[in-house]
């Protein structure tokens, strides 16, 4: 294709660079979160304690006298019922362990789909692409799926792992995060139609 070579502001290689720090820091930290919570499933549970707020549960572990490592959780996804049904550690893991994947997650894949677009542009080509339009097609994606199921997943593996009671909500929707995702899909048709084009008037030279 004989479009134009796109120069890049100085602007975009630092963007890059940060890109790059926040997406194999945010891998990092998934690794480090998860063993660390890897760690704390090795304690015995007698010292994991759950305890029922006015309309939250409060999953909590002593890591030294002073430190205390705890997770909270609305009862509209986990069911107000008696501590002694469920195992306060079995709750503790599948609380803390889902919240911290799905979220880094969701948050490695739209970094890694960003860094992609700003790698584009930084080798000269034009941001509107059709590579791109798919890039930002796929994080606006993401979005939508995070903002749908995230708590909803959390919801159904509280009920195999903890309580063993059917109960899912289906009240966790983002609402705002569904509108984000849907602005960007938008994004990306205009960077698909900026490509058709762009190739276009190559096609014509």
């Amino acid at each position: 294709m004989n479009g134009i070579e796109f120069k890049a502001k100085p602007g975009f290689n630092r963007m890059h660079i940060a890109l790059m720090i926040g997406y194999w820091g945010g891998i990092g930290l998934l690794i480090a979160f998860v063993c660390f919570n890897l760690w704390i499933g090795l304690k015995p549970p007698e010292i994991f304690h759950a305890e029922k707020g006015i309309a939250h549960w409060f999953f909590s572990v002593p890591l030294s006298d002073t430190v205390t490592k705890s997770v909270m959780v609305p009862f509209t996804y986990f069911q107000a019922i008696n501590p002694s049904m469920f195992h306060a550690k079995n709750a503790y893991l599948v609380v803390s362990l889902t919240n911290v994947t799905l979220v880094f997650c969701a948050y490695i894949y739209s970094i890694g789909q960003i860094r992609y677009i700003i790698g584009s542009i930084l080798s000269g080509s034009s941001p509107f692409s059709l590579a791109n339009a798919a890039r930002l097609k796929r994080l606006g994606i993401v979005v939508i799926l995070y903002s749908l199921l995230a708590k909803l997943i959390l919801n159904i593996l509280i009920c195999l792992f903890v309580t063993h009671l059917f109960s899912i909500n289906l009240g966790g929707i983002s609402l705002i995060g569904i509108i984000i995702g849907i602005l960007v899909l938008f994004v990306s048709e205009i960077f698909k139609y900026g490509a058709l084009l762009q190739e276009e008037h190559d096609s014509t030279l």
